[in-house]
Formats: structure tokens, C-alpha cells, sequence
């Protein structure tokens, strides 16, 4: 069992420092804001290789190819993923007072989650899956870690599947830059079948 004060870091965590360089978010960011964005959700999301079912109702679906810029990062988190090509990325754009509930990535994808962090440095919630009462906004006693832009979040092992993670709308409120990720991930055995 996880105790509410053990380090993600200590769970298979790892945050990978300047992973682009501040040119290649240029040219990023560029790309990502000449794309088509979804407006389902309080934030703007895209979706490519795969679409992310927010309900989890069902399996992911086909969209978008991933466009050159998410290939060329698809490529380096390789060894990330075991050596396996990620073939699903969701980006998000999280302006000042916007955030995601606490979650765990939806059991259809893979056992390695890994986040770009585009922008601006954000801050974000760890959580023991175990701890109750669940709360979808921050709790006393998460850990909260700036996510440096440029950087990669990598989610492995019991970080992925025993841990929540989340950005509470309160502790954006006073953000000054709107921070976007890219999030790639790889589908679960199951979910690859029809």
C-alpha cells in the first residue's frame, strides 16, 4: 500500500528536464496552433492517432493521423515506452483558472503515460489512488510539482496505475500563461482488439 505522503518519484515518476529545446517548442506551439481544436470540454483539446474517451464507455477510436511535430516526439519517448513507437497523443490547452480533475489515464491505454509540457512552468497534483474520500480538486497532503516547460513527465509503473494526477483549477487562478501538453500514449493489449 501506498502511504498519502510517498513521493510519484518513488513509484516510477521520472521528469525529464528541457526535453525540446526552446526553438522546437517554437515551431510546436506554432503547429499546434494552426490545427483544428475540439471545444467539447471547458478546455480546447486535439486528439491524433487515437481518440480519448472521457467517459471510458468505450474502446478508443481512430483520428487524425499524428501530424510531423508529434512523430518527431513519438520517436524520442521511444525508449520511454520499452522501445514501442506511442501511438495515441492528446493535446490540451489549460489557460489561467483551467485544470483536469484528478485521474488515472483510462486502463484502454498503455502501462507508460508521458506528457510534454509546453509554454509555462504549471503545477500538478499527485495522489495515492487508495486515499479517500476522493476528491476531484486538490486535497491536503498531495504533491504538488511544477511541471517545467519543455520538460517530459514520464508515468510508469505504480506512478501510472496506483497514483492520480491533476491540475486544480485553484492553483492556476493566478497563472499569467496559458500552458499546452502534448500527451502521448501507447493502447493496451485489449483495446488494439476490435
Amino acid at each position: 500500500m501506498i502511504r498519502s505522503t510517498e513521493s510519484v518519484f518513488a513509484q516510477g515518476a521520472v521528469l525529464v528536464p528541457d526535453f525540446v529545446t526552446p526553438a522546437e517548442e517554437e515551431r510546436i506551439l506554432l503547429r499546434i496552433g494552426q490545427a483544428s481544436w475540439m471545444t467539447e470540454l471547458r478546455r480546447r483539446v486535439q486528439h491524433y492517432g487515437f481518440r480519448y474517451s472521457y467517459s471510458g464507455a468505450s474502446r478508443p477510436a481512430p483520428a487524425a493521423s499524428f501530424p510531423r511535430w508529434a512523430e518527431v516526439m513519438a520517436d524520442r519517448l521511444r525508449p520511454h515506452f520499452d522501445d514501442t513507437l506511442p501511438v495515441q497523443c492528446i493535446v490540451n490547452e489549460y489557460r489561467p483558472g483551467q485544470g483536469i480533475g484528478m485521474h488515472a489515464d483510462h486502463r484502454d491505454f498503455g502501462p507508460v503515460v508521458a506528457s510534454l509540457s509546453l509554454a509555462a512552468n504549471w503545477p500538478m497534483r499527485f495522489r495515492p489512488r487508495s486515499v479517500r474520500p476522493y476528491a476531484r480538486d486538490g486535497l491536503p497532503g498531495d504533491e504538488v510539482v511544477v511541471l517545467p516547460r519543455r520538460s517530459v513527465l514520464v508515468l510508469a509503473g505504480r506512478a501510472r496505475s496506483a497514483f492520480m494526477h491533476g491540475i486544480d483549477r485553484a492553483d492556476t487562478t493566478g497563472e499569467a500563461a496559458t500552458r499546452l501538453s502534448a500527451t502521448f500514449r501507447t493502447l493496451a493489449p485489449a483495446a488494439e482488439r476490435p
